[in-house]
């Protein structure tokens, strides 16, 4: 009876308009986990409100990516395209999704920052990665650097490798993926922006060891500092000092960075 239960609320929202492009995995994940603790009668809502918090919350309206992409190339061209025109066209894609909207104001000095800790990396994961792969271009890194992203919607993943075919960028790939559920090997540099509340959200006390299962030198983590709504409400402190309090049994150091807009944690494991 469960496992009727549960394909049937998996192909529910596999089929709905709203979420019919996000990961299998991410959707089953969700289901058992809202079968087993909430019963039939809630399952699917209560599953569809976390997938709402983790992926749809982000957006205004769900972005049609095709759309985006073809007025991207339409107006920049195909030939003789310079840095500066393709940064300009990525600004405004940026904008569509709050999280990296708010990281537009930053973005000349946000990696600066950030690697004057890390040193130049020479492979990244980016995970729950959103449209932030496109601000590799204010990253200035060298061209062999493998970065690899990850995030559960296909139609952005489709997107982001082709924005990143057409700037002839061989060296990223983005793919589906969620660090609750899947493995993945080795990198200089892992980021995690604005991932961990999102992490909590799902269940609660996972972020420690998500963290502790990670396969690198330097892990990036940040927080928003103000809500969807543009209110403070105490978010830096709040972070801040559970972020600390999180960490506290493990022997890592960290140095802590506060940007306009956000606030970021570099660990060193």
């Amino acid at each position: 009876m469960f496992n009727d239960d549960f394909n049937d609320i998996v192909q529910n929202i596999i089929r709905s308009k709203k979420y019919k492009g996000l990961y299998k995995k991410t959707i089953e994940h969700n289901v058992k986990r809202c079968l087993e603790k909430y019963g039939k009668k809630q399952a699917e809502r209560r599953a569809r409100k976390i997938l709402h918090q983790i992926w749809s919350a982000y957006y205004d309206n769900k972005p049609n990516f095709k759309h985006i992409y073809e007025s991207f190339i339409d107006k920049l061209g195909i030939n003789n395209v310079t840095e500066s025109e393709i940064k300009e066209r990525i600004i405004k894609i940026l904008s569509i999704q709050s999280s990296t909207c708010e990281r537009i104001t930053i973005l000349d000095n946000f990696y600066k920052q950030i690697f004057a800790v890390t040193g130049k990396p020479s492979s990244i994961i980016d995970h729950a990665c959103g449209l932030n792969p496109l601000t590799y271009f204010w990253m200035n890194l060298d061209s062999d650097v493998k970065y690899q992203a990850y995030d559960i919607e296909s139609d952005l993943i489709w997107f982001l490798n082709s924005i990143f075919e057409f700037c002839k960028l061989d060296n990223i790939e983005a793919k589906l993926g969620d660090v609750l559920i899947d493995e993945f090997g080795y990198a200089d540099v892992v980021f995690m922006f604005k991932l961990l509340p999102i992490l909590e959200q799902q269940e609660k006390g996972s972020s420690i060891n998500v963290m502790k299962s990670l396969r690198c030198k330097y892990l990036v983590v940040s927080f928003p500092i103000k809500s969807l709504s543009g209110s403070e409400k105490g978010m830096r402190e709040f972070y801040s000092n559970w972020f600390k309090k999180t960490i506290e049994s493990e022997k890592w150091k960290f140095e802590e960075i506060l940007f306009n807009t956000e606030l970021v944690f570099v660990v060193c494991f």
